[in-house]
Formats: structure tokens, sequence, C-alpha cells
């Protein structure tokens, strides 16, 4: 080996600077390599897995691609309401919208297979957008964008007209649309007020809407503190995924600090917070955490929630 080295002594460079890397890294929190990403940068690359490998939500995509279309619906509405917002956001990311109009020409008067192809539209829309600043679109992918979003809340406006099972998912799939689209401050709140009396601790619900009115996407005080007045009505859970979502978009818009440590704390506290393996919103929960553990370098906390959103995110 040492004779290798010898005859390449570049090679033996090269793996001394990963150790300083390393090193750098482990002991000093400091990773020059993070720095140079920053600096040039480089896109946040990532996959997502909606499906989390769930049984029951691959067997879903599967009858889908088989075009089973009565079993795709028994199952849907067989569902809990949070592996039925992750089952349609599964149907979104994993399948084809082709199938989606072949069930529609076979049957246009239905209205699930035009819900299936708006959460397909709204996922193709943003992996176009990407999630970067929107100075760093494209004029052309913009246009995509809304192109994709604006189809999106036609096929979902249409189909809301009609009483159907999925009146909750149709609700929080508009409020992904409306809060990157120009639309009234009022739609977005009576979007989500005409419905949330049917599950007021929907988590894919509560989660869009404070998507939609978070101050990062336009959303104004008034709107922020009338939701934060009523939600102690909520459930734990959905009280930590709103402070989640909120933190982390604060954390976004003061450049990474916590200067009180208040977030850190709510971070640390979270670790020990037990939530349901039924509810499925638990996994963008902890992707929440992990983005506010990283954006303020808590390395063990980055770890630990790192590790708990791998069945669904991988970057």
């Amino acid at each position: 080996m040492m004779e290798f080295f010898n005859q390449y002594p570049i090679v033996k460079l090269i793996l001394a600077g990963f150790g300083v890397l390393y090193l750098l890294d482990k002991y000093l929190g400091f990773s020059p390599i993070d720095k140079l990403i920053d600096l040039v940068g480089i896109n946040y690359k990532f996959k997502t897995f909606s499906h989390l490998n769930n049984p029951k939500i691959q067997t879903l995509i599967e009858d889908f691609n088989n075009k089973n279309y009565s079993k795709v619906e028994n199952t849907l509405k067989s569902m809990s309401a949070s592996y039925r917002s992750f089952g349609f956001k599964s149907l979104g990311e994993h399948t084809d919208v082709k199938i989606s109009n072949q069930w529609i020409e076979k049957d246009g008067s239905h209205s699930l297979p035009r819900i299936i192809k708006a959460y397909q539209l709204i996922h193709a829309g943003w992996e176009i957008r990407g999630r970067g600043y929107i100075d760093s679109v494209s004029e052309s992918d913009l246009v995509d964008f809304k192109d994709h979003l604006k189809q999106a809340e036609y096929l979902l406006l249409d189909v809301s007209k009609t009483t159907n099972d999925f009146q909750l998912n149709i609700a929080s799939a508009l409020l992904k649309v409306y809060k990157s689209t120009d639309v009234e401050r009022e739609t977005i709140y009576n979007t989500f007020k005409e419905v949330e009396l049917l599950s007021t601790n929907d988590a894919e619900l509560n989660f869009n809407y404070f998507s939609a009115i978070s101050p990062k996407w336009g959303g104004t005080e008034d709107e922020l503190n009338a939701y934060f007045n009523a939600l102690n009505n909520k459930s734990t859970f959905i009280q930590n995924l709103i402070k989640a979502q909120y933190y982390f978009d604060l954390v976004h818009m003061e450049e990474n600090e916590d200067k009180d440590g208040k977030i850190a704390a709510f971070v640390n506290q979270l670790k020990n917070e037990r939530v349901d393996d039924q509810e499925l919103y638990k996994h963008e929960l902890h992707l929440l955490l992990y983005w506010i553990s990283n954006n303020l370098k808590l390395k063990d906390l980055e770890k630990h929630y790192k590790a708990l959103v791998k069945p669904y995110w991988a970057d």
C-alpha cells in the first residue's frame, strides 16, 4: 500500500485532505464543503417517497397503475384522514397523469380521477419550479409552474361543486395552489373555513392553510394572529406541526438566527414527544425539525431528525 502511495503521491494528498475536512466538521462544527455549496449556490438536492414504503399505500399505487379504479376508490374511502392524505400525495408523486386522463375519459362524471389529476399537476408544477428563491426560477419554468397550478385549480373548483367524500383533500389541494398564485386573501380564508369544521385537526388542511398564510408566502399579520388565537383549540400534534412551520419560516427569514434560543428549545423538546404511528404527517413535522436543526447548526438534533425522515425524505 505504501508503495502505491509513493508512486501516486497525489492520492495521499487527496485522502489527507478528506481527513482534514472530516476533523473540521466533527470537532469544530465547520464544514468547508457546506460553505462552498452556500457560496456557489448549488441547489439543495432531495428525493421524496410519499408512499413511505407503506404496503397499504404502495398497493394503492399499484391498483391505480393497473387501472383497477374501483379498488382505488374503495381504498381511499376506507383510509383514515392521514393515510388518505398521503394516498393522494403518493398518487400525485408516483403515478402518471395519462392514467388519470384515461379514467376521466372512461367515466366523465366521476370526481375522483380529477382530484388525483390535480394532485399530479401540483406535484409536477413544484418539480418544475423547485424549492429555490423565486428569482432562481427561469421565466419559462415559472410560466409552466403557474399553468400546472391553474389546471389543478380548475379541476378542484369543478369537483368541489358536488358533494363527495374528499372535500377536505380538495380544499387542502386548493390551498397549496393558492399559496403560489394571485388570489384574494379572502378566498384562502374561506376555502379553509368552509371545511375546517369537518375535521378541526386534519393535518393536511392545517398544514396547507398555514403555508398559505405564512408571512414567507405573503400572509398578513391579521391572518396569522387569528389562526394562532384559535390554535389552542386544536390537538397537541397540530399545534406542534404549525409551530414547526412557523419557526422554520422565521429562521429562514432571520438568516438562521435564534437570538433567545426559543426555537432550539422547541426542537429539543419535541425530540421526546411521541406521535401516534397512524399520524403520517409526523414525517412532515420531523422534516421541518431536521431543516431547523440544520439551519441552526444543532448537530445532534440534526442527526436525530434526519434518521426519522428517512422513510419519507433523502438528501
